[in-house]
């Protein structure tokens, strides 16, 4: 059995799955003579409203795992800083299969799969079956590979889908993930940043159900996290390089599909 050293700031933690056994500790103070002192921590939990200073958290240089309530909406800057969320229905065996990921030396087998596990899993198999998609779309681009597309066009495509709910209720789609996959399409045209918080947003959905798709599409390999170099508190969504091309490729076709004659 594993021993994870887990600083939790969130009273609703319910700890690790089987495979792991927390070490309950206490918040230290990390800010005494500028150093963290609370030393051999493998991960920090907090709450998604979390009070406490950013900074302390960053000092402590480990994997932070921001938990989201269900009646509490969480901050944009822990969101933004997360290596990993737990949401409202993930359970004991959830956290150690985010444990496995983010930390060396997890267990080598995980646990029997709870509900919760289930349907992340099959939240998984349908970002990669979006993820396999895009792949073919964009290997059969052929005659539309010439097509110019812009960021202009993509900001025009998610605005006619906000407009959309003008006129029919906006429960009847579901698709957050093609949102995310538009919005962090035209950012990359743009060449700007997007975090994890702004990508929520544009999902036009709650934030918990968007952040499922983050994570899942994250999984699939389509999109990437990387660390602002310039300020450790942030971390960026981008996509990753197969999935623009997709994009590119499917973008180039509906161009061409609309072009004048």
């Amino acid at each position: 059995m594993n021993e994870c050293r887990i600083l939790s700031l969130d009273q609703g933690f319910g700890g690790a799955g089987k495979g792991w056994r927390c070490v309950a500790a206490q918040w230290p103070d990390v800010t005494a003579g500028g150093r963290p002192v609370a030393a051999g921590v493998d991960a920090v939990v907090v709450p998604g409203d979390c009070v406490t200073a950013i900074d302390d958290i960053v000092r402590l240089a480990v994997p932070v795992i921001v938990r989201v309530a269900e009646t509490a909406p969480p901050l944009p800057q822990w969101l933004d800083l997360a290596d990993a969320v737990l949401l409202p229905d993930d359970d004991p065996d959830q956290v150690g299969w985010l444990l496995q990921r983010l930390l060396p030396g997890g267990p080598d087998g995980v646990a029997e799969m709870t509900d919760t596990a289930q349907h992340i899993a099959a939240l998984s198999q349908e970002a990669q079956r979006i993820a396999d998609r895009l792949a073919l779309l964009a290997q059969t681009a052929d005659a539309s590979s010439e097509t110019p597309v812009n960021a202009a066009l993509v900001r025009k495509l998610i605005k006619l889908r906000r407009d959309r709910d003008r006129h029919l209720p906006a429960e009847l789609f579901g698709d957050p993930a093609w949102d995310m996959l538009l919005d962090l399409t035209a950012a990359r045209m743009e060449q700007v940043d997007v975090p994890v918080s702004s990508l929520c947003l544009a999902a036009a959905v709650p934030t918990t159900t968007a952040l499922r798709w983050v994570r899942s599409l994250s999984e699939a390999g389509l999109f990437v996290r990387r660390t602002d170099p310039a300020d450790a508190r942030r971390a960026f969504i981008t996509l990753s390089d197969e999935a623009y091309q997709a994009m590119l490729g499917w973008l180039r076709r509906f161009a061409l599909a609309f072009a004048p004659r």
